[in-house]
């Protein structure tokens, strides 16, 4: 059956030690939005802070630190204030 893939904007934690118990090769991505395949990323023009939903911690990412990724939607999903109006449409 074909499925339509779903792309997030993700930064990967910094907390490696915490993620590296779980996997050695696979580094957890915080998602941050909603977008598609071809949609350029936000203009942002500063460092922002992001809460990790896993393991709960808070650090400060660059505007390059930000990736396309195609992944399934976590089960309780919150789009960060960057990345709200995007979804929108606005």
């Amino acid at each position: 059956m074909w499925e339509d893939p779903r792309y997030f904007w993700v930064v990967q934690c910094k907390n490696h030690w915490f993620h590296l118990r779980k996997n050695l090769f696979f580094r957890h991505r915080i998602p941050l939005g909603e977008t598609d395949a071809v949609t350029p990323r936000p203009a942002i023009d500063q460092r922002f802070k992001a809460r990790c939903d896993e393991c709960g911690k808070e650090y400060l990412y660059k505007p390059s630190e930000v990736v396309r990724f195609e992944q399934d939607p976590p089960e309780s999903f919150t789009p960060h204030p960057l990345f709200r109006d995007e979804e929108t449409g606005a």
